[in-house]
């Protein structure tokens, strides 16, 4: 669907004209869009383009967090801001002061309330338009997809929010124009609801120019991830079984190389259920940018979200083990042999080479720019001692930053197993395909199979350890901590990172914390932001603030 984005830098005007009789011939009127299935795909084709990869961040950048400067795992032990000591995380949420008035999306509930406004208008007009009732058919299936990721994106940060399903207008004669919150558990049911009737009239497959548009595994994928978080463990297990059960149909798999699963190049493989269309010059991403090695010989960046240790010391070695679990592999002066693929896959460490160039986090070398800054804020160095490499497109260089056009996935079908996994587990316990669907993913990962004879709670353990490697800086992370309620805990101990020295040419490693983050359990919500309160007196702020 990256031809589409073409159509996004033609100027397209809807105006309304009451007096005058005249259609212009470089714009269409609004009555013009609805007369054809044509020209209602461009409505259709902007609300694609209106997709955001996580939530508007609140400072420095208003863009999705997932492509921006601040992505979600910085609200996370996972990694930590670089450089750049502006964005929310360091702001606000190192020491709990967001709130209503600097909130740490604060964008994200006006933008996300247009994009659902443009839904409805699509919604309603197309339903009382002329055209055949099969193509109606597919595109309202889209449009209440496409709905459902806007609303997902509102309620998985702040519980039960108003669910409106129609066009507001000044001119309704009952002013209804301002709506109290729904439940949380009204929220969900409408998300399966929605997610359903989408998943019903939706393809297994788009070809040629439609690929990217929504699907039925995208529509059940939705929903059953949602189900997860909500805890709905058996409807969680019979939509991702669904999914699962139709791979044959749906051609779903798992990508075979995890690192070139996230490249341009493999855009559209078969492990991706759903993605955001990106394309170069057009629509371009900049992460390579914003996420990159400061120091390169090749492409620069700014390096604004550093791995942790926290999250290098949750990767097993070969054996299946962890350095804390006793693995017998582990070696304190080469701490980074024999690791999981996933994390030569993921995270640029000391003597890891990138882009041609061995990158060197230790102390000691002149005029190393990627060197460990252990001075707190100031300076233009790491944080942490590694750097991000996953998401990032080796063959793109951050300069010029028009050419990072690589898709984001926002859903694939790792996380489906994932996803059953974990609610099969809750539901009854590990039987045998909890422990198929866990195994398939670390086989890819070259790891060996999980141990026998693991109760619920064991399982438990080892399904969250392999969510967060697995799924590690796609916006994940973010989300399962708070269902898991792990945050208190986990910020109750500084975030660590890794300082090497040498000394006669043997070097050191020490683990040294990095960040501090007093963590407020109160919030586990966001807040509702305070435009929004003023603006609807039925609104009800979240408990904490």
């Amino acid at each position: 669907m990256k031809y589409l984005l073409i159509l996004f830098f033609i100027v397209l005007t809807i105006i309304s004209c009451e007096k005058l009789d005249i259609t212009p011939s470089d714009r269409l009127s609004d009555a013009a869009i609805w007369t054809s299935p044509i020209t209602a795909n461009l409505f259709l084709n902007d609300m694609y383009f209106s997709l955001n990869a996580g939530p508007y961040v609140n400072t420095y950048l208003n863009l999705p967090s997932e492509i921006s400067n601040d992505p979600l795992d910085n609200f996370t032990d996972n990694t930590t801001y670089g450089p750049d000591a502006g964005p929310a995380s360091v702001l606000y949420f190192n020491n709990s002061s967001y709130g209503p008035s600097n909130g740490l999306f604060q964008n994200q509930w006006k933008n996300m309330y247009a994009n659902i406004r443009k839904c409805n208008l699509f919604i309603e007009k197309v339903t009382a338009a002329s055209f055949p009732g099969s193509t109606k058919k597919g595109m309202i299936a889209q449009a209440r997809f496409l709905r459902v990721y806007f609303y997902r994106q509102l309620i998985d940060l702040y519980g039960g929010v108003p669910l409106i399903t129609k066009v507001l207008d000044n001119n309704d004669p009952e002013k209804t124009l301002y709506y109290p919150r729904n439940s949380y558990d009204e929220c969900v049911a409408f998300i399966q609801s929605e997610s359903k009737l989408a998943a019903d009239s939706l393809p297994a497959i788009w070809t040629g120019k439609d690929i990217g548009r929504a699907t039925r595994g995208a529509a059940l994928s939705m929903k059953g991830e949602e189900e997860l978080y909500a805890g709905k463990w058996a409807d969680a297990v019979a939509t991702n079984q669904t999914i699962m059960n139709e791979v044959g149909t749906n051609g779903y798999g798992l990508f075979s190389d995890y690192t070139g699963l996230f490249y341009a190049n493999n855009e559209n493989n078969k492990e991706v259920i759903f993605d955001i269309q990106f394309a170069p010059v057009l629509r371009v991403k900049n992460i390579n940018q914003y996420w990159g090695v400061p120091m390169v010989t090749k492409g620069a960046g700014w390096g604004t979200c550093d791995p942790t240790q926290n999250l290098v010391d949750t990767y097993e070695f070969t054996d299946g083990k962890t350095e804390a679990e006793g693995s017998s592999l582990f070696i304190p002066k080469q701490p980074y042999k024999n690791r999981d693929k996933r994390f030569y896959s993921s995270i640029i460490y000391d003597g890891s080479v990138w882009r041609g160039t061995v990158i060197n986090t230790r102390k000691g070398i002149a005029n190393n720019a990627n060197e460990i800054n252990t001075t707190g804020l100031t300076g233009n160095k790491g944080r942490t001692g590694y750097f991000m490499k996953k998401l990032q497109d080796s063959t793109i260089y951050s300069t010029p930053g028009t050419l990072d056009g690589c898709n984001f996935i926002v859903q694939r079908y790792a996380e489906v197993l994932l996803n059953y996994a974990e609610a099969k587990n809750e539901l009854s316990g590990p039987d045998a395909s909890v422990y198929d669907a866990i195994n398939k993913i670390r086989q890819r990962a070259g790891q060996p199979n999980l141990p026998g004879g693991l109760d619920q709670a064991g399982m438990r353990d080892r399904i969250r350890r392999e969510r967060r490697i697995e799924l590690a800086f796609e916006g994940k992370y973010f989300y399962d901590m708070k269902r898991w309620k792990t945050s208190e805990k986990i910020f109750s101990q500084p975030i660590m990172g890794m300082l090497i020295t040498s000394s006669g040419g043997v070097l050191s490693y020490t683990k040294i914390p990095v960040r501090t983050v007093t963590y407020n359990p109160a919030k586990v919500l966001d807040a509702i932001p305070q435009y929004a309160l003023d603006q609807n007196q039925k609104l009800t702020q979240n408990p904490g603030y």
